[in-house]
């Protein structure tokens, strides 16, 4: 049943009340039963209402699964990209940006969603394809127009901003990230996880950093 904090009692929810409310309930249920066991039916007991009702805001399960992907990982890249460029110090600014992006993608929603969409991808191709633009492509977009900042105040060397966004997520995918999807381990202490950062801004601003921190990068003078 749909209940929402500081509502008056027999009051009923609006509109983005009960569909935040019903995308809540969706993304528990998936993240614990998989896309193939979680049913509408299931949703709609659990959010009070009907399955009509259900259905006039969400017109099929693949429907709603994409729009809680499309919600989480929204939340996720609004969280990591909130700041500013430091023109004082890039190279610990740019360490504490790979730390924020390894604190999202390590965190145990993204980290379980992964699981969900890679297992489920097979089945059924098409919500592979919707989320991959959804949870992959937007953060390559958002990474981009960051890297293009970068390069306007001259932090990083000129180059496509695209290619170095990718670049970057194939950093921050691997060694932990894989260790976390394969549950190799369990959970990343803070001095892993910072030494995970150090080692991405090392390896990206050697490659991609303005004239003195490659340089620096490449010494191993890095933040």
């Amino acid at each position: 049943m749909v209940i929402v904090e500081g509502r008056k009692p027999n009051s009923k929810p609006s509109p983005d009340e009960r569909r935040t409310a019903i995308l809540d309930i969706a993304r528990e249920a998936f993240l614990q039963d998989g896309y193939s066991g979680t049913s509408m039916s299931r949703i709609a007991v659990e959010v009070g209402g009907s399955k009509a009702t259900l259905y006039s805001y969400f017109p099929s399960k693949k429907e709603l699964f994409v729009a809680v992907i499309d919600r989480e990982t929204a939340q996720l890249y609004d969280s990591i990209f909130n700041l500013k460029l430091s023109l004082e110090e890039p190279e610990t600014a740019f360490h504490d940006f790979v730390r924020r992006c390894l604190e999202g993608l390590l965190s145990d929603t993204i980290i379980a969603g992964y699981r969900l969409i890679i297992a489920e991808a097979g089945r059924f191709p098409e919500m592979g394809k919707t989320t991959y633009e959804l949870a992959v492509r937007r953060g390559i977009d958002r990474l981009a127009q960051y890297f293009a900042q970068a390069m306007a105040h001259g932090t990083m060397r000129h180059c496509d901003p695209v290619e170095a966004a990718d670049s970057f997520l194939d950093l921050a995918a691997g060694n932990l990230h894989s260790q976390r999807l394969w549950n190799a381990i369990e959970k990343i202490d803070s001095k892993a996880l910072d030494a995970e950062a150090k080692r991405i801004t090392s390896v990206f601003l050697a490659a991609y950093g303005n004239e003195a921190l490659s340089q620096a990068a490449r010494r191993g003078d890095s933040a």
